[in-house]
């Protein structure tokens, strides 16, 4: 039997905040697994955004960060972090043009304090009740940073602050008030690439999940790329492979689809 590879984004894909993980994706999972498959998540969060609940479900590997940090049964293959002129330039840079930034590493998300009332996924108040002691002030210490996000108000002038940040980064648009600023070279199908190597998997065996913008290399680079039902319009037109939404058994329907459980 041939192995096939599997990766799965997390954020729409495998969870949603209302949801949760389907247990249609946890059974789904488990019988590709039970099938002799490799799964693996390959997600724009960083290692140290993924709960253990996750992990737990019985992954051989991690793919975080887009595709700057790799893992494969516990082992790390590599970290790429930002080397420490790119993260002080890019800090500053933000500051002035009011952006908001998060800093994003493997252990660590740093970030400034923001009295503001806000409340949405992306404020402080929720990072901090999120993941407690992961977070940490941008000051005082080495920062170990994988990527940046960057969270806009009305007073925020990215497009400004961009032009001198897009020699070291590219953006990854999620609506008007969430950008991610990724390291050039890198992204979800570079994760990809690198651990098929590592295992010897064949790119005629590979299959990924998505729904949103940071997917769209890793469902072009793989041979079936499958997008969830509640995907964006442009994924949507992109993609071949279609499954359902989240919420209705999107992941296990896909595996099914795909005869691979």
């Amino acid at each position: 039997m041939v192995k096939k590879a599997v990766f799965f984004d997390i954020d729409g894909t495998l969870y949603n905040h209302k949801l949760g993980v389907p247990q249609s994706a946890v059974h789904g999972i488990k019988e590709l697994k039970d099938n002799g498959h490799f799964a693996f998540i390959s997600t724009g969060r960083t290692r140290a955004m993924i709960s253990d609940e996750l992990v737990g479900l019985g992954f051989d590997g991690i793919l975080a960060a887009c595709g700057t940090y790799v893992e494969y049964e516990g082992k790390v293959i590599y970290n790429i972090d930002l080397k420490k002129e790119i993260v002080d330039k890019a800090v500053d840079i933000l500051r002035k043009h009011n952006v908001f930034c998060i800093l994003e590493g493997r252990n660590h998300l740093y970030m400034d304090d923001d009295n503001s009332s806000d409340d949405s996924e992306f404020s402080v108040k929720r990072f901090k009740n999120k993941f407690g002691e992961k977070i940490k002030p941008i000051i005082g210490e080495e920062l170990y940073v994988n990527k940046i996000t960057c969270k806009l108000d009305k007073l925020s002038n990215f497009e400004e602050a961009y032009k001198f940040l897009e020699k070291d980064f590219y953006t990854i648009y999620h609506n008007s008030k969430i950008i991610e600023l990724v390291p050039k070279g890198f992204s979800k199908a570079k994760g990809i690439e690198e651990i098929i190597k590592y295992l010897g998997i064949n790119i005629n065996d590979t299959y990924a999940f998505g729904d949103s913008a940071n997917d769209i290399d890793m469902l072009r680079y793989v041979k079936y790329g499958i997008a969830m039902g509640n995907s964006s319009s442009e994924i949507l037109e992109m993609v071949k492979y279609k499954t359902d939404n989240i919420e209705n058994d999107g992941i296990y329907n896909g595996l099914k689809q795909l005869q691979l459980i």
